[in-house]
C-alpha cells in the first residue's frame, strides 16, 4: 500500500513528512493493520517481529487521534527508549504538533504537558501522573503501550496492567494500542483489552538463526536448515572477522559486564585492521569518540572503553554513564563503530540492529546458573538485520558441546517463546497498587477494590478472587495509618502522601516509624533510606570484611542494627555498604575513588545516587508531614545528594557550570557565596577558566 492512500486519515502534510523520512509504502503487517481498522475506534494488539514497523503503526493511530481533536500518550519501559521515541516523534512538529516527554520526579504533575499532542513517558511516570492528579490525563484519547509483553516482568509488569486499568476507568472511551514482539498468547492479551489482534511473522529482512559448535556453523530459516560451514579458530573472533570482511556490523551479547569488557578488548585488534583498511580517516573520528567517552569520567573502566573505541569496538552495559552509552549507540548506528559487545539489558532497550547478532552465552547467573527465557533469546535474535541496509540478518548462538547444541536448536532456534503471565499477584505489588487505588478514589470499599483488580490482566488470566489477600493488605495499611477502614475504606492524609510520592507503603511506614521515635544523624539518614524496599542496594563481596567492621563502629548512629545471628544480617550489611557509598559521595570523595572502593562502575554510582535523592525527597516530605524538627536537614541532604558536595558548597554549586570540583576550588580561594563571586569577578577566570567564569557572571547579571 502506497502511503498516499493514507492522506484521508492523516492529511497530505503528514504523508509528506513520511516521504521525507524515506517511507513510501507500508510493510505487510502495517497494511494489514490499516485494513483491519487502524483508523477506527477499536483497540489493537500488534504482535509482530522487531523491525517490522510497530512504531509507525502507533504513529499513524496517534496522528489520526490528534487530528480528530484528541491527545496521545505513548508509554515505554525504559528512559533510554523514551528519549529515543521522543526524538523520533519530533518530526511531527513540522505539521504543527507539540511533542512532550516526562520522566522522573514522581511527585510532579507536569501540567505543561496539557499543551502537548503526543506525550512520551515511562509506565511508572504515567502512573505517578495519575496519582498526583495531572488534569490533562482525562484528555488522553489514545494510549500506546510499547513492549506489552513486559506484563510478564516481575519488576514492571504490575505497573503496566494497573496503569491500563486506571486509564480505562478515567477515560472509558480511550483507545489502546498494545505493541509487542510475537508471543504465544497475544490473543489472550487481545481478549483482555477487547482488541483486534494483528499478528505476523513477516520481517523486512529475512532472519537466519543458527548455532556454532566446535567450529561448525549451522543456519536455519523458519525451522529448516539452509546452510552450514566451517570456521577456524575462536568462534566469536571468526564470526566477527567474517562479518567485517563482508561490510556488516556485529552485536554480541555476553552474560556479564566483565565478560563483555574482556570480549571487546580481545576483538579490538581485529576490528582496527578493518577500520584502517576500509577508511583510514575513520581512525580520526574514532579518536574523537574516545575523547568524548572520557569527558565526564576518566576512571579505569572509561579508559578501557575509550581504548576499545579507538579500535572501532565498544562494550555496552549498565555500568556506563548515560552520555557514554549514547556515544556508543550513535557511533554504532552511524557505522563508525562496527562491533558492540553488550549485556542482555540492551536487548529490551534502545533500537540497535546489526547484520549479525552473536549470543555468546545463553545462561545467566541469578543465584545459580540457568538458561535464559526463549522470549529473551528472540529479543536478542530480532536485532539481526538492518532494514534498508542488509539483505538478511543472522543470529548465532555459541554452543560448547553437542548436547548444548541440541538444547539451543530445540529450545531457542526451533522453540516458541513462553506465555506472558501477570506478576500482579505478589503481596508487594498488591500493597503498592491497593493504596494508590484507594487514595485516587477508584475504590471506597473492599468490594470495589476487588472489582478494580477484576479488570486487570491478572484476574483475566486467573479468574480467582484476591479478596483474602486484599483484606489482609487493607488491614496492614490501616495499622500503618495510611487508610481508615470502618466498612468503607478511605485514605488518610499520610496515605495520600505516600501514594503521591510513589514509594512502597512499607517505605512510608519505615520512615514515619523511625522519625516518630528519634532524630537521626547524617549517616543514620542515609542508612534509613537504604532500609527502604525501594532502594537498589550494593552487593557485599566476601573480600569486603571492612563493611562489617564499619557497621559495628557505626552501630549507635544507625537507625537499625540486627543481631549478627539474624537472617537479615547480610541484608543489613548491604544497606550499610550503600549508605557508606552515599556518605562518601556527599562528602566529596572523588568519583573514581568511590567506584574503586565499593567495586562499582560510574553508571552504578549515578543510578544509586539518583534513587537515593528520590528517597531522601520522600523522607523530607514525610518529615514535613510530621512537622519533624529535622525537615530542613533532610532537604539539605536531598540537595547534597544531587550535587555530591558538603553543605558549605551548596550556595556555589547551584550555579550552572559550577560542578563539585569547581565549587571546591572556589571555596579554597576564599569564594564561599554568590556575593563573594561578584566581589571577586576579576580573579574568577584564573580559578575556573575564562569561558566558565563568563557564563557564571552572566547568570548573576554581572558584565
Amino acid at each position: 500500500m502506497h502511503i498516499t492512500k493514507l492522506e484521508p486519515h492523516i492529511s497530505r502534510f503528514a504523508v509528506k513528512v513520511l516521504e521525507e523520512n524515506g517511507i513510501s509504502s507500508l510493510f505487510p503487517p502495517q497494511e494489514d493493520a490499516v485494513k483491519k481498522g487502524l483508523f477506527g475506534e477499536r483497540n489493537m494488539v500488534i504482535a509482530i517481529p522487531t523491525a517490522s514497523g510497530k512504531t509507525l503503526i502507533a504513529e499513524l493511530a496517534m496522528l489520526h487521534a490528534v487530528l480528530h481533536g484528541g491527545k496521545a500518550l505513548y508509554t515505554v519501559p525504559l528512559r533510554a527508549l523514551a528519549a529515543e521515541k521522543f526524538e523520533d516523534f519530533k518530526k511531527w512538529e513540522q505539521i504543527g504538533l507539540k511533542i512532550g516527554m516526562s520522566m522522573g520526579d514522581y511527585e510532579a504533575r507536569d501540567e505543561w504537558l496539557g499543551d502537548c499532542d503526543i506525550i512520551v513517558t515511562t509506565s511508572e511516570k504515567a502512573d505517578s501522573l495519575i496519582r498526583n492528579g495531572a488534569r490533562w490525563i482525562k484528555d488522553v484519547t489514545c494510549l500506546v503501550v510499547d513492549e506489552i509483553h513486559l506484563l510478564d516482568s516481575a519488576k514492571r509488569g504490575a505497573v503496566l496492567e494497573v496503569l491500563i486499568a486506571k486509564l480505562r476507568k478515567v477515560n472509558p472511551d480511550i483507545r489502546i494500542l498494545a505493541l509487542s514482539a510475537t508471543i504465544p498468547n497475544a490473543s489472550e492479551i487481545a481478549e483482555w483489552l477487547d482488541a483486534e489482534l494483528i499478528k505476523s511473522e513477516w520481517r523486512p529482512t529475512p532472519l537466519y538463526e543458527g548455532v556454532i559448535c566446535r567450529g561448525r556453523l549451522e543456519l536455519y530459516k523458519d525451522g529448516i536448515k539452509i546452510a552450514e560451514k566451517s570456521l577456524k579458530g575462536d568462534a566469536v573472533a571468526s564470526l566477527v572477522k567474517d562479518t567485517l570482511e563482508d561490510g556488516g556490523s556485529v552485536l554480541i551479547f555476553d552474560s556479564t559486564r566483565r565478560n563483555a569488557e574482556a570480549t571487546a578488548v580481545k576483538l579490538s585488534a581485529t576490528a582496527r585492521r578493518y577500520a584502517e583498511f576500509e577508511r583510514p580517516e575513520n581512525l580520526e573520528e574514532l579518536t574523537e569518540l574516545a575523547k568524548a567517552i572520557l569527558e565526564e569520567n576518566e576512571g579505569e573502566m572509561s579508559q578501557k572503553l575509550a581504548e576499545c573505541v579507538r579500535h572501532g569496538v565498544a562494550f555496552h552495559h549498565a555500568g556506563l554513564l548515560n552520555e557514554q552509552r549514547k556515544v556508543v549507540e550513535d557511533a554504532f548506528r552511524q557505522g563508525m563503530i562496527r562491533v558492540v559487545v553488550a549485556t542482555p539489558t540492551l536487548a529490551a532497550g534502545v533500537n540497535l540492529p546489526a547484520r549479525r547478532v552473536i549470543i555468546k552465552s545463553y545462561r545467566r547467573f541469578d543465584g545459580y546458573s540457568k538458561p535464559i527465557k526463549v522470549l529473551e533469546y528472540k529479543q536478542m535474535a530480532g536485532r539481526a538485520g538492518r532494514p534498508g541496509m542488509d539483505e538478511w540478518g543472522e543470529a548465532v548462538v555459541i554452543a560448547r558441546k553437542e548436547s548444548d547444541k541440541d538444547f539451543v536448536l530445540n529450545n531457542y532456534v526451533l522453540g516458541e517463546p513462553e506465555r506472558v503471565e501477570s506478576k500482579l499477584g505478589s503481596e508487594a505489588h498488591l500493597r503498592f497498587h491497593s493504596l494508590s487505588i484507594i487514595a485516587e478514589g477508584f475504590a471506597r470499599t473492599l468490594e470495589e477494590l476487588e472489582g478494580f483488580f477484576s479488570s486487570t490482566f491478572f484476574f483475566h488470566q486467573n479468574e480467582v478472587s484476591a479478596r483474602y489477600e486484599l483484606e489482609r493488605i487493607i488491614g496492614q495499611l490501616e495499622k500503618w495509618e495510611m487508610v481508615e477502614w470502618d466498612g468503607n475504606v478511605s485514605p488518610t492524609e499520610f496515605g495520600r502522601l505516600v501514594s503521591r510520592l510513589y514509594i512502597d507503603p512499607m517505605t512510608g511506614f519505615i520512615f514515619r516509624d523511625t522519625l516518630s521515635r528519634s532524630e537521626v544523624s547524617e549517616i543514620g539518614a542515609l542508612h534509613l533510606i537504604c532500609r527502604s524496599p525501594d532502594m537498589e542496594l550494593l552487593y557485599v563481596r566476601r573480600s569486603e570484611e571492612w563493611i562489617e567492621e564499619e557497621a559495628l563502629a557505626l552501630k549507635e548512629r544507625l537507625t537499625y542494627a540486627p543481631s549478627v545471628y539474624s537472617s537479615d544480617y547480610d541484608w543489613f550489611l548491604s544497606e550499610v555498604k550503600t549508605a557508606l557509598c552515599l556518605h562518601d559521595w556527599i562528602n566529596e570523595r572523588d568519583e573514581d575513588v568511590i567506584c574503586d572502593k565499593f567495586s562499582i562502575a560510574p553508571g552504578d554510582l549515578r543510578r544509586v545516587v539518583e534513587t537515593a535523592q528520590w528517597l531522601m525527597h520522600a523522607l523530607r516530605r514525610v518529615a514535613e508531614h510530621l512537622a519533624h524538627p529535622q525537615t530542613g536537614f533532610f532537604a539539605g541532604l536531598e540537595e547534597r545528594l544531587n550535587y555530591g558536595v558538603k553543605e558549605e558548597l551548596l550556595d556555589l554549586i547551584r550555579l550552572k557550570g559550577i560542578g563539585r570540583v569547581r565549587a571546591r576550588k572556589l571555596y579554597r580561594h576564599g569564594i564561599k557565596s554568590v556575593d563573594d563571586i561578584i566581589a571577586s569577578k576579576d580573579k574568577l577566570p584564573m580559578i575556573i577558566g575564562k569561558g566558565i567564569a563568563e557564563k557564571v557572571l552572566r547568570q548573576l547579571g554581572v558584565e
